[in-house]
């Protein structure tokens, strides 16, 4: 039986629920309904991150066991709402400066959160599938919202098609585990170790990983990641890069360290970290569009995560947590910057001023913005004191203490490897000049808008605070 109790404990969520519906109402009562939509999608996320903080340290399984509340799944919530949160804000421009200002889109960000937050506090596999495909589906639209540019549609219709496909892994994977134990509910599942002794629910639970692998851009499941990110509007592409990451780590992350069982398979974990950042890294290097540079650092970064989780132990969980947050403000912080950047190429139908020439003598031109985007690279390139460098100190860690020293290593030398084309962007900002076309736009002043102003401020402080004080974060939420 459900208990009106049990809604007490899933607050958060039924705001960002009630507020997604309630949106398409207030659609229909104002005519020009924009700006009362965005500020009531910034009210909601804003109110149900606060209300997270009241259900720590909690750890319950509602909803006759199909949900679980613990302090993983509050972590994983705030940091999927921060990430909404701060693309929100940046969002209100973006979209009115290539005319796309539709009230859809706050709503269709809300509705993926839905999604999102059903998978982290997901107990049951069915209605993790819920969770995934309903945050999937929202994706696939916000992708192609640029519906008159024709690299968006085709970016839509690429993560469509492959998010289609490795449906039918995660599907095929749960009616496997369902046929070898009879359930569903991931408690009990887990609960017989002996059917890890199985091949059948060996085969269903890698099929499952490798439906997560995809969302999260695992090698060799991570080839959609540079089209898509290139071609969907570059506020959306934030967004897919943190929280679409976070929601798939959320719902896989703490089951994998909970499990002593998944220890033996540290050696698969470890390889795919291994492929994942070389592949990353190299191909990053040869970019000169700076959407997929990012798209590319983003594949990297899901390769050093992939060390915290090939560690399976008590730090592990630790570490993921602590390099998402940080990577929330430093990845999304430098997608927020290109977007204000970019602008739209009528001729081409195409976006222009998205190639790291193009940001030749910014410094120049805008001193403030060239320096928080050097922040934002330096901490993604794991350089002290930004949060990036604590983050994957943590998960570095967590693999030395399990005695993967090996891959600790080279990880680090992966980093370093990064630095070369963080450094490459920094350097055009701030010792090369744009000498071509002196009178053209990349000319002209930036235009500040309040929402990115304020996300990019919580963006910077986010980074510097969780670097010089990295205890704040974990005692904020009570991570031991």
């Amino acid at each position: 039986m459900i208990s009106i109790v049990d809604f007490n404990f899933i607050i958060p969520f039924l705001i960002i629920a009630v507020s997604s519906l309630f949106i398409i109402i207030l659609e229909l009562i104002f005519k020009k309904s924009q700006n009362v939509v965005f500020y009531f999608s910034v009210f909601s996320v804003i109110i149900a991150i606060i209300a997270v903080f009241f259900k720590l340290n909690v750890e319950q399984i509602i909803f006759t066991e199909f949900l679980r509340l613990n302090n993983a799944s509050n972590v994983f919530t705030v940091l999927v709402l921060l990430s909404v949160l701060l693309t929100l804000l940046s969002s209100k421009s973006y979209i009115k400066k290539f005319d796309i200002n539709f009230s859809e889109f706050y709503s269709i960000i809300m509705f993926s959160a839905v999604g999102m937050l059903t998978m982290i506090y997901a107990n049951d596999l069915l209605i993790i599938f819920l969770g995934l495909e309903t945050m999937s589906i929202c994706f696939y639209i916000l992708a192609g919202f640029l519906r008159k540019r024709p690299k968006s549609n085709e970016s839509a219709m690429k993560y469509f098609l492959l998010g289609a496909f490795m449906t039918g892994f995660l599907l095929y994977g749960i009616s496997l585990i369902y046929g070898v134990t009879g359930f569903t509910n991931i408690s009990k599942i887990f609960q017989n170790v002996q059917n890890f002794e199985s091949p059948i629910f060996i085969v269903g639970l890698g099929l499952i990983m490798i439906g997560f692998f995809f969302k999260i851009g695992i090698f060799p499941f991570q080839m959609w990641i540079p089209d898509v990110y290139e071609g969907a509007p570059t506020i959306v592409s934030g967004l897919l890069s943190t929280s679409g990451k976070i929601a798939a780590l959320g719902t896989i992350a703490p089951i994998i360290i909970s499990q002593p069982s998944f220890t033996k398979y540290q050696f698969i974990f470890s390889v795919l970290a291994l492929l994942t950042m070389l592949f990353g890294n190299v191909i990053a290097i040869a970019q000169i569009n700076l959407k997929r540079l990012l798209a590319f650092s983003s594949i990297a970064s899901a390769g050093y995560i992939m060390v915290g989780l090939a560690a399976v132990n008590e730090f592990s969980l630790k570490g993921i947590e602590f390099y998402l947050v940080s990577y929330i403000f430093m990845q999304l912080g430098s997608f927020i910057i290109v977007s204000m950047i970019e602008s739209f190429n009528t001729e081409k139908r195409d976006f222009s001023m998205v190639n790291i020439s193009d940001y030749k003598g910014l410094a120049k031109r805008n001193p403030y913005i060239a320096s928080v985007f050097t922040i934002f690279l330096l901490s993604l390139a794991g350089i002290p004191p930004f949060a990036g460098f604590w983050g994957k100190y943590y998960l570095f860690y967590a693999a030395v203490k399990s005695n993967l020293i090996w891959l600790s290593v080279l990880a680090i030398i992966f980093s370093l490897v990064s630095v070369y084309y963080y450094l490459r962007v920094i350097v055009y900002m701030w010792f090369m000049d744009n000498e071509e076309n002196i009178s053209n736009s990349t000319q002209q002043p930036l235009q500040f808008f309040f929402g990115n102003k304020l996300s990019l401020t919580i963006a910077l402080i986010g980074t510097l605070l969780f670097g010089i004080f990295p205890q704040i974060f974990l005692n904020l939420l009570n991570i031991k």
